[in-house]
Formats: C-alpha cells, sequence, structure tokens
C-alpha cells in the first residue's frame, strides 16, 4: 500500500500546526517553508482538511490555520482518509460487499482484508500528539552534542 504525497505533505504541516496548538494560526507559506513543501500544493491539502474538520482557518494580517481539536483528538486514520478517500487495499474489499469477478467467497480477498483492517488500526492507533512526539525527539537527537 502507497500514499499519495499529498498525505505525505499533510501530515508533516498538522505536526507542524501541532506545537502552536492552542497558540496561533500559523501561515500556510510558513509551514510550506519550515517543511519544504509546495505552497501551493500544502493549500490544497489544507482546503481538504479544512472541509473535513480537521484545521480552521482565520483570514487577515495575523490569520493562518490552527487544529480545529486538540492533537490528542485527531488521528492519522482521519488525516489520510480526508485526504486520500475510504481507505482499502484493492477494489474486491470495500465496504462489506465484495465487487469482485468470482463472486464468491476468495482466498485472496480474505488476505486483503486482514491487510486493510491492519493498516486500518494502525492509523486509528496513532493520534497527531503522538506523532508530534515522535518527531520532537527525532529532531533533538538530531541536533549535534557538545561536551565541554
Amino acid at each position: 500500500m502507497k500514499f499519495s504525497a499529498k498525505s505525505e505533505y499533510a501530515l508533516r504541516a498538522l505536526v507542524d500546526i501541532s506545537g502552536y496548538y492552542g497558540q496561533r494560526p500559523i501561515g500556510v507559506r510558513e509551514i510550506a517553508m519550515r517543511q519544504g513543501i509546495p505552497e501551493r500544493f500544502l493549500e490544497q491539502q489544507i482546503t481538504a482538511l479544512r472541509k473535513a474538520g480537521l484545521v480552521k482557518s482565520q483570514r487577515g494580517a495575523q490569520g493562518g490555520v490552527m487544529l480545529s481539536r486538540a492533537p490528542e483528538a485527531i488521528t492519522v486514520f482521519e488525516i489520510i482518509e480526508a485526504l486520500e478517500g475510504p481507505l482499502s487495499t484493492v477494489t474486491c474489499v470495500g465496504n462489506g460487499v465484495p465487487e469482485c469477478a468470482k463472486n464468491t467467497q476468495c482466498a485472496v480477498q480474505d488476505v486483503w482484508c486482514q491487510v486493510g483492517l491492519a493498516v486500518e488500526r494502525v492509523l486509528r492507533g496513532m493520534t497527531l500528539a503522538q506523532l508530534a512526539k515522535r518527531q520532537i525527539s527525532y529532531d533533538q537527537s538530531a541536533q549535534p552534542m557538545y561536551h565541554i
């Protein structure tokens, strides 16, 4: 399974925004520069996230985007689904109704269902706050240590 660049970029942007939760809106340009994301592309992802109710936007000189809920209350699953649509590993597995040419129970379909459920379990079990905490840890470990 491969997620598109829009999901990767949106996750990076939301991890960035989560560090400012409860403080102030963050400009899309500022996020794009920090994360190395093309601004126009990020604007499109922010629009999708806003429509999904995951972020709010504020216009004006002090405007920008902010999370609509606490980072602990937003799952990676919600974010990916807002950008990619319903998560299904193959076309014959979706909404519990097989669309397979076989029209019977299929061992291959069973495998894809298990894969889909495992992916969904991981994405639902990870919050934006957990991702942000992990990123802070990575950023701190990448900083050079000076000992005297």
